[in-house]
């Protein structure tokens, strides 16, 4: 989901930073929640984007806003850069229960 077949590298570090709202920026908790929301069933091969979710976790138990980008938004949805946010925090609990709830 972030990394290249053939190097294994991340592709682009930003899909490791979790925003709200996302617009047509991708990242990471992003793509698990689409999968989630399209009914798919989790196997091995989200475990590395489940890891980095959870390791996004902050030790308040919520996940940050650890990106804006530059659209303009007509109402504020978030506090700031770096503090907890409801949004990311409400997208990776649905993603984990997603993923705990498998058979995988």
């Amino acid at each position: 989901m972030f990394r290249s077949l053939r190097t294994g590298e991340v592709i682009d570090k930003r899909w490791l930073r979790f925003s709200f709202p996302t617009f047509w920026h991708y990242d990471v908790l992003r793509g698990l929640d689409y999968l989630r929301n399209a009914g798919f069933e989790p196997d091995s091969r989200v475990g590395a984007a489940i890891a980095v979710v959870m390791d996004r976790r902050h030790q308040n138990g919520r996940w940050p806003l650890n990106l804006l980008h530059p659209e303009h938004i007509p109402l504020e949805m978030e506090t700031s850069v770096g503090r907890a946010s409801r949004w990311n925090t409400l997208r990776a609990l649905r993603v984990l229960r997603w993923y705990s709830n498998s058979p995988w």
